[in-house]
């Protein structure tokens, strides 16, 4: 079973997200979007700003092969939205973080599947 540690995959993935092979991607982008989350109380900047394009594009790849179709849906709708929908957003930013238990034991399952688990 391959490992994954967490904290060198986040901080790998900071520095340079294409360097990371798939499931390190996989995990680097929920625990990426869930921390920036905590810190900022929302995640709208992070959708609005266009520097995390690959980044998310990711995230709905990882949400769909996990089979999250919940948090895979409202992060399709979120990435749809525009800055003038910033007060509808944050409703969606909320119930998306509020799912992140689901989210994780969705991941960590389809990560399993693949032979791997993360190491927190």
């Amino acid at each position: 079973m391959q490992t994954l540690n967490l904290p060198q995959i986040y901080d790998r993935g900071l520095a340079d997200f294409s360097a990371l092979m798939p499931l390190e991607r996989d995990v680097f982008v929920v625990h990426d979007l869930n921390l920036y989350y905590e810190m900022e109380g929302g995640f709208e900047d992070y959708l609005l700003s266009g520097g995390h394009t690959a980044e998310l594009e990711w995230l709905t790849g990882t949400l769909q092969r996990a089979q999250d179709q919940a948090s895979a849906t409202i992060l399709i709708q979120l990435m749809a939205l525009a800055e003038h929908d910033r007060e509808q957003m944050g409703a969606l930013c909320d119930h998306f973080y509020h799912l992140m238990e689901s989210r994780w034991e969705a991941v960590e399952r389809y990560l399993r599947q693949q032979g791997a688990a993360v190491a927190w």
